[in-house]
């Protein structure tokens, strides 16, 4: 499981629970992942002992959350060792840097190794690894992707192999006996490893800091590991602290009184986490986790165009303007001719897989786009970004209102927000009359014509409030066309979207219900709707809890809000990410972990608490 990652837009690194890289996407957060493997391991001269640094091999891992220079640090102990890891990831060179602190209680002699196994372009055969001695650097490459390894002070040794095929194990076989053999190029399956002699002793660690430059050809690569070398291998360390510590400094605002020391620092993973799943170019992934990958067939590596709406909502909130801005920009390049959103993109742009049918539609996507425009707007206050995506807003209003169904008047079926049932949905009718009325909105303010979709959504909400309603139930039903009558936390949702004011008598008694059916007794936190067995029963999740507690929010209840925040806050991982969903029974994080609509939807509702703890309102979507 992930539990710390660093990035800068286009590479994103993320880290497990054993210290060791999982991930590297490049050059875009979630597109490609270019990883197998890579373990670090040390070799006693003297003892002829080796172990790698893993469980089970007399070393123990420790990690805590990523601090304020972001940079993702473990710490294995044992053998009379004390190894310290930070990986940092330059904010504007496409850099990796590891920095490895080797401490001794005694003067030891030993050899450190580093095994990197690439699968470049998410493929792991047609790969060339060689040593190139004049540039004292180890590159793999495949088409346009370069991997230049080098480090400070220069290796000891390098030698190139090969796994998987041919019956190979992997060239990490070839540092067990504490003496490389191997080859200095290799290709296939290639994979390679890096040797160091150090003598730490008491009071005079071992440091060696390990460089990773990567691009899209050797020039790139090569321009950035001279740059290192005339520059000082410790700068470019220091200048990855340092931007991050600024950024950090300037980007979190004072949080309310009454929230936990854990609750603030879950705030400040958060924002961290949305900065990292999103791309220089606007792409917002889901999750960086690729589990899913083995269980689903999928990952979550895609741009959702509900949950990247979501997410720059809550970029504008934590002013991360900027990066809510390219998110719209890219929505822009990916709409479809007639204006709809299609399920979900690649971080590309390219139309990413789907298991729905044509019109691969889930209507809601659409009307959040056109919401978090208005949202962006509303934070910035600047016309010109109106202008700027006009087109787009126009289009997928115009989409919207010409997609209803000829015999109700509502949004046309399509599949719901969970991606499992095509009908008509309440929270995607609520999702689609607020995207019409802010589309109605953004054109007052350009003075166009609002009329035809402030007239579609009056007419559509209408509807909405005297179909979904059943007043034997007391309850809004979920959706229509089949008629579906489980709750679902998802109808929270489509309050918080002002389906209806939370004066109406409707909005309590829905609220309660919900809570009441899909609440876990004994471990807290909402479900997402009845009979749910996606990675197990009921299982609840983050952004139903959250749901909730805005809703409480919105009818005056603070104390439960707190609470409920707090709540999502204790369920983070030890490193303070959040997962989609956790255990019902156990409270251990499932699924996607982090999930950033987990993330972006905790600094929203952190945001709107803080509203109203200051007396203001909490404020509208």
């Amino acid at each position: 499981m992930i539990t710390q990652l660093t990035g800068n837009g286009r590479i994103l690194l993320t880290v497990n629970a054993d210290g060791e890289w999982n991930d590297l996407f490049y050059p875009y957060p979630g597109q490609f992942q270019h990883l197998r493997e890579m373990r670090l391991g040390l070799f006693d001269v003297d003892s002829r002992g080796f172990a790698w640094l893993r469980g089970g091999n007399g070393y123990l891992n420790h990690q805590e959350a990523t601090g304020e220079e972001n940079s993702p640090t473990s710490r294995w102990t044992g053998h009379g060792l004390s190894v310290l890891v930070q990986d940092h990831v330059h904010p504007n060179h496409d850099l990796i840097v590891r920095v490895i602190t080797v401490e001794a209680d005694s003067p030891r002699r030993l050899r450190l190794f580093a095994y990197h196994s690439l699968k470049i372009a998410e493929s792991m055969f047609q790969e060339t690894a060689y040593v190139d001695p004049e540039a004292k650097a180890l590159v793999h490459y495949k088409r346009g992707f370069y991997f230049e390894f080098f480090s400070e002070p220069g290796y000891t040794a390098a030698a190139c192999g090969e796994h998987t095929l041919k019956g190979l194990e992997g060239t990490y076989v070839d540092a067990q006996d504490g003496h490389l053999e191997g080859r200095t190029i290799a290709h296939g399956a290639a994979d390679s490893v890096l040797q160091w002699d150090v003598e730490p002793a008491p009071g005079r660690p071992a440091i060696v800091r390990l460089f990773l430059a990567v691009g899209q050809g050797l020039e790139s690569t090569r321009t950035i590991h001279e740059y290192v070398r005339s520059g000082g291998p410790s700068r470019f360390e220091r200048e990855a602290a340092a931007f991050w510590k600024t950024w950090t400094t300037r980007r979190f605002p004072g949080l309310p009184p009454g929230l936990s020391d854990r609750a603030r620092e879950v705030y400040r993973s958060s924002v961290l986490v949305l900065r990292h799943a999103t791309g220089t170019n606007g792409a917002i992934i889901a999750s960086p986790d690729t589990r899913s990958l083995v269980i689903g067939g999928d990952t979550y590596n895609y741009c959702w165009w509900r949950d990247g709406g979501y997410v720059s909502k809550a970029m504008d909130e934590a002013g991360l303007f900027e990066h809510a801005q390219r998110f719209l920009t890219f929505a822009r390049a990916c709409q479809s001719p007639n204006g709809s959103f299609l399920h979900r993109h690649f971080p590309d742009g390219a139309i990413g897989s789907t298991w729905h049918p044509p019109p691969f539609l889930q209507i809601d996507q659409t009307a959040t786009v056109i919401a978090a425009t208005w949202h962006h707007f509303k934070r910035g206050a600047d016309p010109d970004i109106l202008l700027d995506f006009w087109p787009m807003v126009k289009g997928a209003a115009a989409f919207l209102t010409g997609f209803r169904d000829a015999a109700t008047g509502l949004p046309a079926a399509s599949f719901d927000l969970w991606e499992e049932r095509r009908g008509i949905h309440l929270y995607s009718t609520a999702a689609v009359v607020h995207a019409l009325e802010r589309a109605g909105r953004i054109a007052t303010e350009l003075g166009k014509d609002p009329s035809g979709w402030e007239r579609a959504a009056t007419e559509i909400r209408a509807t909405a409030l005297t179909a979904f309603w059943d007043e034997g139930l007391g309850r809004f039903v979920r959706s229509l066309e089949p008629r579906e009558t489980r709750i679902d936390a998802s109808v929270l949702l489509a309050l918080k979207l002002g389906l209806l004011p939370p004066s109406d008598p409707r909005y309590a008694l829905t609220v309660d219900v919900v809570e009441h059916r899909l609440w876990n007794g004994a471990l807290g936190g909402l479900a997402r709707y009845e009979g749910d067995a996606y990675y197990g029963p009921e299982n609840p999740w983050i952004v139903c809890t959250l749901w909730l507690a805005e809703a409480r929010l919105a009818l005056g209840d603070r104390e439960r809000c707190r609470a409920l925040i707090e709540w999502a806050a204790g369920h983070a991982t030890p490193t303070l990410l959040l997962p989609e969903q956790v255990d019902s029974s156990t409270g251990e994080p499932r699924s996607a972990t982090p999930l950033t609509w987990s993330h972006s939807t905790y600094v929203d509702v952190v945001h709107k608490y803080q509203r109203a703890v200051r007396g203001g309102s909490p404020g509208e979507e």
